[in-house]
């Protein structure tokens, strides 16, 4: 029997969570009724989907569409006014797009800011991981921009090592990295980068136990996507329940 409540929170960058599940960008977060769907569920924060600086149709790229960062910074203002985290996603082709983004949510009313990195046409055009100093310069750029704490969300391979991109991170003052729930992910990043990042893990979050095991491996947080796309976002209090049942505690 445990002998106390069990605190299901996490601290992102000074940024307290009442509890560490959240959505991931993409999953249930691109329209206006589902972001509010998140802001009154049990999700720890709001993920809003990635954002661009203008309208992004590309057909190519489904996992980018959407209606431009001006559309999506009065829901912002909105969640934000609910006492939510609201954690919008920026992606850009250039710096000074990701730089416009960051400072626009950072003013908005955002907590933190999440810049994806991690999504392919990012890649082709931004291509952020060509060199250490191109790197360096990116997120130092990006840290003086934002009013609000910045976090850097990884490809699988990013192609620099863990040690150069933890390296460039500390000196930015950037804390917060989201990464794959695998071992090639967030745990090699923990172990060849320093245990300094609050890092949040995303994929494979189905159960309490897949929350319990990520946090056991060093994440402070955990961020859901295909589960929550199939049961909606009453899956946080499920989440929430089934770390509880685990813990012995007893269910209200």
């Amino acid at each position: 029997m445990a002998s106390g409540p069990l605190d299901l929170g996490a601290t992102l960058a000074g940024v307290r969570l009442h509890f560490c599940a959240m959505n991931a960008s993409g999953a249930r977060c691109g329209t206006a009724a589902e972001l509010r769907g998140l802001a009154g569920s049990d999700a720890g924060a709001v993920v809003l989907k990635t954002a661009t600086v203008h309208p992004f149709v590309h057909r190519q790229y489904r996992s980018l569409q959407n209606p431009g960062y001006d559309r999506l910074l009065p829901l912002v203002a909105e969640l934000a006014a609910r006492e939510r985290v609201v954690i919008p996603s920026i992606a850009g082709a250039t710096l000074d797009e990701l730089v416009t983004l960051a400072r626009a949510f950072a003013d908005g009313g955002a907590t933190l800011v999440e810049v994806n990195l991690a999504d392919p046409w990012v890649a082709a055009t931004l291509a952020p991981f060509e060199s250490r100093d191109g790197f360096r310069r990116l997120l130092g750029t990006l840290a003086g921009a934002s009013s609000r704490p910045l976090a850097l969300k990884l490809p699988e391979r990013p192609g620099l090592s863990y040690g150069v991109l933890g390296a460039a991170l500390e000196e930015a003052g950037l804390r917060v990295v989201v990464a794959k729930n695998d071992f090639g992910g967030f745990e090699k990043l923990l172990v060849e980068a320093g245990r300094i990042f609050d890092v949040v893990a995303v994929g494979g979050i189905r159960s309490g136990y897949d929350v319990t095991r990520a946090l056991a491996k060093g994440a402070a947080a955990v961020q859901v996507g295909t589960a929550l796309v199939d049961e909606g976002p009453v899956i946080f209090a499920r989440l929430a329940r089934e770390m509880r049942a685990a813990r012995g505690e007893r269910q209200a």
